[in-house]
């Protein structure tokens, strides 16, 4: 998802080319704040609106699944028909609207075209400032204007005006687009493609929408666990990202084999340095591959086959040292398998990320370099920024010891209720710790504090910040998304904030229905 998808401006010097600045966009400067957070929302953000809110929408459950900004156009898109900003209502808009950056104000000058939406609806957007243009990938069909043929899943507009460019001709008949990159590699600017279809992941001219095949490995068959379940849906691509200096590419999927080799979920491939002769790619399947990722998490059955195919979002670091991924699939299978800091080299090795985020270091495969589970959630994309790394799902809580669903053996604080389940009911300033029995003597150099003693879960309501070294949730970076249902699965980092599109109506107690644009973290 797309998931950002405007690839990170805080990345070193010498990575990417073709990363858009929005240095010129003047930001909103109100912002709403809450007691014990340093997470300050920007107000006057557009919305989008549930047929609930108003009998002119379709959508019962809309959400902003896709983000994009080039200056100070802001573009946003997802499941959804209606958009407000203020008392200023759009309706007709199928899964795509946009909007001024500096004034927060809905661009009605911006008119989408006549998507015929699926139920995924816009999954990716990317920009292209050199060329004024927008990409839309999703689960969709529209008409070339001017004519009667119809095409699916990945259009090409103009981004002020949204009128589609008919030049634009994407090499394949159907399926859905899951996310896009527009990326120069080997010298040219190439618009990476990944979903499921008769595309499922592929490099296109951003000019013409023709394939040149520089990025075609063969993406094959669907995950299928050890007791037999076949992962639900297509086998495809869900997000990807390029390693900065564009020296290989990551991806997450619901698939087995690549080029013929064996990849459950992900993979990394390899990408030249230089255009490859006429006829071949210039991809290969790297050998970097953490065999954790080849077991079950605890999801099985004919009622869990929607996270059999467990590993979701994916990004780099901004030094490409290392490469963070999260996932659904429930908890893992064993206990055994629950990444703790104290464990020997050996057993985190034999550890899974399940309804967690995992960090690794690309220079070794062998172990993860932390995992912070959330206890039985999803978590469904991931941006590293270098000093966060930030997490969005539907999750409730980060930092579980155990994996799944702990509690707090105790509250502290002022005057905390300790039959508390949250830190909402446990009261204001009140942390949950707890005296652990199976932590063995000694310190946790992440924190400083001794293994026997450290803090449970932290409360975290579909959004979080993850500290990159110590893999711990950022205390002083806290976002209540009231309302979460699935989760949101789109994040988009800028130079001054994060914008995160979700599903939930609230941030805090105020209304920001799908749309939020945050501070960094400290």
């Amino acid at each position: 998802m797309s998931l950002r998808r405007f690839r990170r401006l805080v990345v070193a010097a010498g990575c990417l080319a073709l990363l858009p600045s929005v240095a010129q966009a003047a930001m909103h400067q109100s912002t709403l704040t809450r007691a014990g957070s340093n997470s300050a929302v920007e107000d006057g953000t557009p919305e989008v609106v549930s047929k609930a809110q108003d009998a002119r929408c379709m959508q019962a459950q809309p959400s902003v699944d896709a983000i994009a900004v080039l200056g100070d156009m802001g573009f946003m898109g997802g499941p959804f028909d209606c958009v407000k900003q203020g008392s200023t209502t759009l309706t007709g808009q199928p899964g795509l609207a946009s909007f001024s950056i500096s004034g927060r104000d809905l661009r009605p000058g911006f008119v989408p075209p006549a998507l015929t939406l699926n139920a995924a609806g816009v999954r990716a957007l990317v920009a292209d400032p050199s060329t004024n243009s927008l990409f839309v990938g999703g689960d969709f069909k529209y008409t070339v204007p001017g004519t009667t043929t119809t095409r699916n899943g990945l259009v090409k507009l103009n981004a002020t005006t949204g009128a589609i460019d008919t030049s634009f001709k994407p090499a394949f008949g159907n399926g859905m687009v899951s996310d896009l990159e527009l990326v120069t590699l080997a010298g040219q600017k190439r618009l990476l493609v990944g979903g499921a279809g008769s595309v499922k992941l592929a490099s296109l001219s951003p000019t013409t929408g023709a394939n040149d095949k520089f990025v075609d490995a063969l993406i094959e068959q669907p995950i299928i666990d050890s007791d037999g379940f076949q992962a639900w849906g297509a086998v495809g691509v869900y997000q990807m990202a390029v390693r900065p200096g564009g020296t290989q590419l990551a991806l997450t999927g619901n698939f087995m084999k690549v080029d013929g080799q064996a990849r459950r979920g992900f993979v990394v491939l390899s990408l030249a340095d230089a255009a490859p002769p006429a006829g071949s790619s210039g991809d290969t399947v790297h050998p970097w591959y953490y065999s954790g990722f080849a077991k079950d998490c605890g999801a099985t059955g004919a009622l869990q086959t929607r996270r059999i195919a467990y590993l979701q979002g994916v990004d780099w670091s901004p030094g490409g040292e290392f490469l963070t991924v999260t996932a659904t699939g429930r908890i893992p299978e064993q206990t055994w398998q629950v990444f703790k800091p104290w464990m020997t080299d050996a057993q985190k090795a034999q550890t899974t990320v399940c309804d967690a985020v995992g960090r690794f270091a690309f220079a070794d495969s062998s172990k993860p370099v932390w995992v912070n589970y959330t206890g039985g959630d999803s978590v469904w994309t991931v941006q590293d920024t270098g000093s966060a790394v930030y997490v969005q799902g539907h999750f409730k809580w980060l930092d579980d010891p155990d994996g799944f669903g702990s509690m707090p053996a105790r509250w502290e604080g002022t005057n905390c209720k300790q039959d508390a389940t949250t830190p909402k009911d446990a009261g204001v300033g009140c942390v949950g710790v707890g005296v652990r029995t199976d932590p063995p003597a000694g310190t946790d150099p992440r924190t400083g504090v001794a293994y026997k003693e450290w803090k449970y879960a932290s409360f975290r309501t579909g959004l979080g910040a993850i500290d990159p070294h110590t893999g711990l949730a950022i205390d002083s970076w806290t976002v209540n998304l009231n309302g979460v249902r699935k989760g949101g699965k789109a994040l988009l980092v800028t130079e001054d904030g994060l914008w995160a599109g979700t599903d939930a109506p609230r941030v805090f107690s105020e209304s920001h229905y799908g749309l939020a644009y945050l501070r960094w973290a400290p």
